[in-house]
């Protein structure tokens, strides 16, 4: 699909010219933070476009400035980047236009790097044995790989990974839903990427060719969107989703503010409505927020792979103040935040799955580590949103999203939400489909026997229940009784017509130790000893005189008051099997609660 516009072609071939003229200033010293004498002038509306060249005239002919990209080929309104002679530095060139009253900004064209690659991840094969109901699994043979999609290699401790098969029960993305990639160009002929991307723009070369000659951009590429369930290479989070290529970046990594700018007004003007950014720098750019201000596309950003404090050493643009934006730090296999990853209980919004991440690679398929590697689960699964709820905006997609992470309490300082991207739970509260239950008792001694009711809408036509010790059942409505103390967590999953929802509870049910309370009896001094009492509701007694600690005082007083209700009421006190008798298992257990 052809959906590069016309005028841009048309500016590019313009203004390719005069371009080349200057493109030595575009690559830059190595160690400089700006494009040597280049400078980014954005003036303040003062009426006709002629009013604002004028001005822009005068002040680059006062400092022998000349114009590399006018307003037209920037995209926004009022913005030039400007060359001063080597004669004038570029800071003082900034502050010669800042003083200007209708400048409202001037700046440095400054640098970009992508992330340097850190390091070769070790080749882990995973079992997909464990399918359940409710999940869709992809025949992608490389899918075994993915444990950030479908992680088994620990699910014992809990899945760590974003329930993609989960989500994928639910949709598999839509081919009307654009994800732009401004990175270092896709490998459009790839054999897993060539039948989802678009035509898109090469801003480094200023031609229709964003063939990736660096490799970051075909591996966010990859996870965003590969083609799936094709019986070749991996799955992406959004099967259907369109890919739109944006090349920045260089073969060596290296961009700027300007061509930033560019690709993201071009991807504005393609449709795109999600800007996927696995870069960027701790640099603040007036420029570069103003533009991503001015679109309605959801940006995902990398948070940085520096292991530093965003709340402390912002990281830009994931560290912009905008509504748009969802900054992203990288999580591990078992939900931890990975070594590299940068962090922030305000600035970062979320962990997703950021090491040993196997995708797409220009010709190839391999593994990359880096929030870089986050960015793409994230805006894969807002793809799968933006599908399922086509009227939905970026702030509503990215409500939804942080709405409904997987909540570790180890990660309440890393980030906002306290947890890791989940792509299953914000479409199951998309669908007409949800499922919710409610049980009783929720609480009590053994033998627990409990009414689970299902309280789901959308007339579902099958039930799965799993009762967390090991026992599951497919009723509608179903009775269970628990036989051991414990905290058990259900989950009931629904089915209609292919589609699926699932509720879980953690810790929802409580088995405590068969224990009766006893009864308040005189302490000889006109009032009562206090009733025994279980502080942390674990079944047991503890401080029985209510003094703060234990003491041999305690087990005594119990013993009396056991002694004094036996008296009282011989029996039902400590029948505990209900057997109508106190027998050798009484005792038993009588022993186990104290």
């Amino acid at each position: 699909m052809e959906r590069v516009s016309v005028s841009w072609i048309l500016r590019a071939c313009l203004l390719f010219m005069l371009i080349t003229a200057v493109w030595g200033g575009v690559e830059a010293e190595q160690g400089s933070e700006y494009v040597p004498g280049e400078v980014i002038v954005r003036y303040a509306d003062i009426g006709s476009g002629t009013a604002v060249a004028s001005v822009a005239s005068s002040l680059n002919a006062q400092i022998g400035a000349e114009t590399i990209y006018t307003d037209e080929v920037m995209g926004i309104k009022g913005m030039q980047v400007v060359r001063v002679p080597d004669t004038t530095s570029v800071p003082d060139a900034v502050q010669f236009y800042k003083s200007n009253e209708h400048v409202l900004y001037a700046e440095p064209n400054y640098i970009t790097n992508l992330p340097t690659p850190l390091g070769k991840a070790e080749s882990t094969i995973q079992g997909l044995d464990n399918e359940t109901p409710g999940m869709t699994i992809p025949n992608d043979p490389d899918f075994d790989l993915q444990w950030g999609l479908y992680n088994t290699l620990n699910s014992s401790a809990g899945r760590a990974d974003i329930s993609a098969p989960e989500a994928w029960n639910i949709s598999t993305g839509s081919s009307d839903v654009i994800v732009a990639v401004i990175d270092s160009g896709v490998d459009y002929n790839h054999e897993d990427l060539a039948a989802n991307c678009l035509k898109g723009f090469d801003f480094v070369n200023f031609d229709e060719d964003p063939m990736d000659d660096n490799g970051h951009g075909t591996h966010c590429a990859g996870t965003i969107g590969a083609v799936t369930d094709n019986a070749i290479g991996i799955a992406g989070v959004s099967w259907n989703s369109k890919i739109l290529p944006v090349k920045v970046f260089d073969a060596t990594g290296v961009s700027n503010t300007a061509l930033e700018i560019m690709g993201i007004v071009y991807a504005k003007e393609e449709g795109a409505d999600i800007i996927s950014c696995s870069w960027g720098s701790h640099i603040y750019s007036e420029a570069l927020k103003e533009t991503i201000d001015s679109t309605n596309a959801l940006f995902v950003c990398a948070a940085g792979n520096d292991g530093y404090d965003n709340d402390e050493i912002p990281y830009y643009p994931a560290g912009y103040n905008s509504a748009n934006i969802i900054s992203v730090g990288a999580s591990d296999e078992y939900d931890m935040l990975t070594w590299f990853s940068n962090y922030g209980a305000v600035s970062v919004d979320l962990l997703a799955p950021g090491q040993n991440i196997y995708s797409t690679l220009p010709g190839d398929y391999g593994f990359m580590d880096g929030t870089s590697m986050s960015v793409p689960f994230v805006s894969g699964t807002a793809a799968l949103i933006k599908s399922e709820k086509p009227g939905y905006d970026a702030g509503q997609i990215k409500n939804l999203i942080l709405n409904s992470v997987d909540q570790k309490f180890w990660l309440n300082t890393t980030c906002v939400t306290g947890g890791r991207l989940n792509a299953y739970k914000p479409l199951s509260l998309v669908l007409p489909l949800n499922a919710e239950f409610k049980a009783e008792p929720v609480s009590g001694t053994i033998p627990l026997n409990v009414q689970f009711v299902d309280m789901s809408s959308g007339e579902p036509e099958t039930w799965h229940w799993t009762f967390g010790d090991g026992s599951e059942s497919t009723l509608q409505n179903p009775t269970h009784l628990y036989m051991k103390p414990g905290k058990y967590s259900i989950t009931l999953t629904i089915s209609k017509e292919g589609l699926s929802s699932i509720a879980e509870k953690e810790n929802y049910i409580h088995v405590k130790p068969p224990y009766q309370p006893v009864k308040p009896f005189p302490d000889g001094k006109g009032g009562f000893y206090p009733v025994p009492t279980d502080a942390d509701d674990d079944g047991l007694f503890e401080d029985i005189n209510g003094n703060g600690w234990l003491e041999y005082e305690d087990p005594k007083l119990l013993f009396d008051q056991i002694l004094f209700a036996m008296k009282e009421e011989p029996i039902g006190q400590f029948d505990f099997d209900k057997s109508g008798f106190i027998g050798f298992g009484d005792v038993v257990k009588l022993y186990q609660m104290v």
